[in-house]
């Protein structure tokens, strides 16, 4: 994580908030059809094994690149950009093989000429709603780091959009926990919002929840089980019996400070 990343996240501090009767906190979320046990969907290069309480996400080849046959719903699989016609037959195989979903990776982008190796393949308002019609299922776009890539998500008809300013990182772009309340504040209400990018702990992930976040989709090596208890710890000294109850009250901050 970059250190700017680092940084911003710190800048909310949890306020303690102890004189209450919270004892376990339900950290559990009901997303994509699945009830999950928390609101952390972990980003994977390779399939591991996955139990019914969880959702992560994995790359589309490696997703195809399975026996056969159904995938289960315990995988959504990340798109990278493409020409559409490469997409398209990639959506519709495993739209057949029953994903709950797809991700579309639009912060990939970052890594074309002369950053990186991939080709340049920008998408259109009206890509977006073609690989929507294409899904069957909910689509989310990853890697929107701008209230105008949200509002043309939104306007495309996708379900969700993963804030997280990846696609920056060699323009000097903010953190993604800088920009988050202002898309969140245009976009709320017209399409889901969630948070992207490396965690250290399940204290960021509360951080990230109380900037209005849905869910955050993590990239890091810890086990689902350690962020969720962290969770659950930062939800009970902040008296959040549930994950409703995390909001902007539960953090401190000197942009909040000085309203």
């Amino acid at each position: 994580m970059p250190d700017h990343d680092l940084r911003a996240l710190e800048s909310y501090q949890l306020l303690p908030r102890l004189l209450h009767a919270v004892e376990n906190p339900d950290t559990s979320v009901q997303l994509l059809g699945r009830t999950l046990t928390a609101p952390i969907l972990p980003l994977f290069e390779a399939p591991i094994p996955t139990t019914p309480d969880t959702l992560a996400l994995l790359s589309a080849d490696a997703v195809l690149a399975q026996p056969d046959g159904p995938v289960g719903t315990s995988f959504i699989p990340l798109l990278k950009p493409e020409k559409m016609g490469h997409l398209m037959p990639k959506v519709r195989a495993l739209a057949a093989r029953g994903v709950p979903g797809f991700v579309l990776d639009i912060g990939a982008l970052a890594e074309t000429p002369p950053y990186g190796p991939l080709e340049w393949h920008p998408r259109t308002r009206e890509d977006l709603a073609e690989l929507r019609a294409a899904a069957g299922v909910p689509v989310w776009l990853y890697g929107v780091s701008s209230v105008a890539d949200a509002e043309t998500a939104s306007e495309a008809g996708l379900e969700g959009i993963v804030v997280h300013t990846g696609a920056g990182l060699f323009l000097g772009a903010p953190a993604t926990a800088e920009v988050f309340p202002e898309i969140f504040d245009a976009v709320a209400g017209t399409i889901a919002v969630y948070a992207g990018g490396a965690v250290r702990s399940g204290i960021d992930v509360f951080r990230y929840l109380a900037l209005g976040a849905e869910a955050v989709v993590v990239d890091c090596d810890r086990a689902l089980h350690n962020l969720r208890a962290e969770l659950a710890y930062a939800m009970r000294l902040t008296g959040c019996a549930t994950l409703a109850d995390i909001s902007y009250e539960a953090i401190f901050a000197p942009l909040f400070s000085e309203l």
